[in-house]
């Protein structure tokens, strides 16, 4: 099992990708302040969205992105 990054959950990182990899509308301030609302610290929420540019760019195997640790 891969240990998961900034201290989230298995659901929160499934929920993580899915925005960054799909939203493409969003501005980093909109998400934000979306994963703000949704439970996440805003130090969580503003490292996370450093990962956001990979994920739109890139294709990533379940348990295998950025937000996995090796």
């Amino acid at each position: 099992m891969s240990q998961l990054k900034y201290g989230l959950s298995s659901d929160q990182v499934t929920w993580v990708e899915d925005q960054l990899s799909n939203d493409e509308v969003s501005s980093d301030e909109e998400l934000l302040e979306y994963f703000v609302s949704n439970g996440l610290s805003i130090p969580q929420a503003r490292d996370l969205l450093t990962h956001r540019q990979d994920y739109l760019l890139n294709i990533y195997r379940i348990g295998e992105g950025p937000l996995h640790g090796k």
